[in-house]
């Protein structure tokens, strides 16, 4: 794993990143080394590209920085991307100004990591 400046306690991005890692190895899922993202995976015809963030400083910038991080690394349209982000109130917040349609039409996942590490994922067609 990386080193995080923050750490690896909730809800700083180390937490987040190893959290979401624990996740899609449980569901079946086998890492790949696959260009600057923070997680990509496979399993079978299913891919992930996900990017994590934590709580800093300033959440909304780092937030929009992970989105533009996110689309830049956007080459399959059947892949499924996601930012990954602890389950705050202010990130939900950050996550809840992203339109539905946008989400759709760029297949964006959240994944939500609460301070125990689990993972709600909200698919694009879903509400937060």
């Amino acid at each position: 794993m990386a080193e995080f400046q923050r750490g690896l306690n909730f809800p700083h991005e180390g937490f987040v990143q190893g959290a979401i890692e624990k996740y899609f190895i449980e569901q079946g899922y086998c890492q790949i080394k696959e260009g600057h993202s923070d997680l990509v995976c496979v399993r079978e015809e299913i891919k992930w590209v996900v990017e994590a963030k934590g709580v800093t400083t300033d959440i909304g910038l780092d937030f929009r920085t992970g989105l533009g991080q996110l689309v830049q690394r956007m080459v399959e349209p059947e892949t499924n991307y996601a930012i990954a982000v602890p389950q705050t109130p202010q990130f939900i917040k950050q996550c809840g100004q992203i339109p539905k349609w946008v989400r759709v039409s760029l297949n964006i996942h959240f994944l939500l990591i609460n301070e125990h590490g689990e993972v709600q994922t909200v698919s694009p067609h879903e509400d937060l």
